[in-house]
């Protein structure tokens, strides 16, 4: 007797992959995490995107809908001009480049390049990228959202990458 004229094992055989599919979107439905909207006086971590870790050009930050892009642009021998690009409007942005994770930079704050606060520039020296790292605090509405990267990203093509 076949496999295939058996109409059981062959229900089950179609059944079996659409209800394990029904049953992770029904449990992940249940027991997810429901996406909410951002609150003032409230702070977020944004996430550094992958693009970070290597020679890119470009980094990128994220939380939910927030997202923040940084690029840079080379001033001279031994210095950065380091554009932030945003989804939102921001308030203000401070930023620090630090060596170690005891290391405790005062910040400097980026200055707005637009009316709409969306892009913001701040002139650095330029980082080790194998060592320091970028902290940033930006805010929007009333809320924090602060995040940590590499600094690997600035060992790429400077300009190819450029968003804005």
């Amino acid at each position: 007797m076949s496999v295939w004229k058996n109409k059981q094992l062959l229900v089950a055989t179609l059944m079996a992959p659409v209800l394990a599919l029904i049953a992770y979107y029904g449990v992940n439905y249940l027991v997810g995490e429901k996406p909410q909207a951002a609150e003032a006086g409230q702070t977020y971590k944004l996430v550094e995107k992958p693009n970070c870790r290597y020679a890119s050009g470009l980094c990128g930050l994220k939380n939910g809908d927030f997202e923040l892009t940084l690029d840079f642009e080379k001033l001279g021998e031994d210095r950065f001009k380091l554009n932030l690009l945003s989804v939102f409007p921001l308030e203000g942005v401070l930023l620090a480049v630090v060596g170690s994770e005891a290391d405790e930079k005062q910040p400097e704050e980026m200055q707005a390049t637009g009316v709409d606060g969306l892009n913001w520039s701040l002139d650095i020296l330029i980082p080790d990228p194998e060592s320091d790292r970028l902290r940033l605090v930006a805010s929007s509405n009333q809320a924090l959202y602060f995040g940590d990267v590499a600094t690997k990203f600035t060992l790429g093509e400077i300009g190819i990458n450029r968003t804005w």
